[in-house]
């Protein structure tokens, strides 16, 4: 790209509460594509255990008036719903923009699934409930969680003020017979801590879900 080309655009809706996902995406593109960002609200983006289609698709309409190439949903609602409404989202916006649309539960089921990782360590920021049930989630998928630490957070907000060497204590915890850690939470700083953590491979799920779009909107994805 030269000096003087204009950078493609990819847009990014992420939850109103997040305050992660915007600092992390603008490390992953720079240099290969501007974002453009849309919120959509955290306590009223569902209808039971459905997204509510007319959110999303406000948001979608916003993002296309800016040429964005592709859309990302950045949020980990989808493991907990059971991937299902993130298909069905998916399928919903393109139809509506002729854009292509990913999100991070789909990407992350898609990584887990194609790299091999047989047993997974999970790092979710609530607690015990929370745990068990994005584990009997991913186990649907055919995805084992070995071992899961949970961070206790109640207010999503909070998620994104967790000191990273706590977030490494946990992280580290769940490694413990793992295969590949997950930080589970686009609200959790994981982008900010290494590859690798004693030696196993640890995953964010922010960067997935940019990943994901970077390969939706960009020739050649992610480097």
């Amino acid at each position: 790209m030269t000096d003087d080309a204009v950078p493609p655009a990819l847009g990014v809706i992420l939850p109103s509460s997040n305050r992660v996902v915007e600092r992390a995406t603008e490390a992953r593109l720079a240099g290969r594509a501007e974002a453009c960002y849309a919120r959509v609200p955290y306590g009223a983006m569902l209808t039971g255990e459905a997204y509510d289609p007319s959110v999303f698709l406000a948001a979608a309409d916003l993002l296309a008036d800016a040429g964005v190439a592709a859309l990302c949903w950045n949020a980990t609602r989808g493991a907990a719903l059971g991937f299902t409404p993130d298909e069905r989202l998916c399928e919903a916006v393109t139809r509506r923009t002729g854009l292509p649309m990913v999100t991070t539960a789909l990407a992350a089921r898609a990584r887990l699934r194609g790299g091999g990782v047989h047993r997974l360590g999970l790092v979710v920021q609530g607690g015990a409930d929370e745990a068990a049930l994005v584990g009997a989630r991913f186990a649907e998928a055919g995805i084992t969680v070995a071992t899961a630490a949970t961070l206790g957070i109640t207010e999503n907000r909070l998620a994104a003020l967790v000191p990273l060497p706590r977030l490494a204590e946990a992280a580290r915890d769940a490694a413990a017979g793992s295969d590949a850690v997950l930080i589970w939470s686009t609200n959790l700083p994981g982008w900010r801590l290494p590859a690798e953590i004693d030696g196993v491979a640890l995953l964010d799920a922010t960067t997935l879900g940019t990943d994901a779009l970077l390969a939706a909107g960009l020739p050649g994805g992610p480097a």
